[in-house]
Order: C-alpha cells, then structure tokens, then sequence
C-alpha cells in the first residue's frame, strides 16, 4: 500500500463458506484497524506502523468494551455518544 495522509485500503478475507474472517484497514500514514475471527473468538486491533493493542471483543462487557470506556474517562474530549 502507499502509504499517504489521505490513503485508506481495505482488506477482506473469507474462509471457504464465504464468511469474512478479517477484515483489515489501513489508513493516513500508518495507521491499522483490524477485527479477526478466529475458532469462534472475534479480535480487535488498533496500531499504528508495529505498536497498538489488542482486545478480544467477543463479549459484551468484554475486554474492548472495557478499554473503550477507560478511553472514553481518561480523554473527553474524543467521546462519541
């Protein structure tokens, strides 16, 4: 991908039933968006160029809804409602 302050590139792959298994963003200069499944578990990543986190986001109340929320304390600014 080249990599530009206004790119954004989608990737999405299917297993052999046509489900989607990952669907993967890139965007701006270095930026990644990731949701993955994976043996019935759904992953979530955030990075940018090799540095981010990962949350399972296979539950409600799960861990990625946790860490949104500690987002959502620490920076008000940045809130969605």
């Amino acid at each position: 991908m080249k990599e530009t302050a206004n790119s954004i590139d989608l990737d999405v792959e299917s297993d052999a039933n046509g489900e989607v298994r990952l669907a993967r963003i890139r965007f701006g200069p270095h930026y990644l968006v990731e949701v993955r499944k994976e043996q019935g578990e759904t992953s979530f990543e955030l990075c940018y160029t090799h540095h981010g986190f990962k949350a399972d986001a296979s539950d409600v109340d799960g861990e990625l809804e946790r860490l949104i929320e500690e987002v959502r304390r620490t920076h008000p600014e940045a809130r969605i409602d």
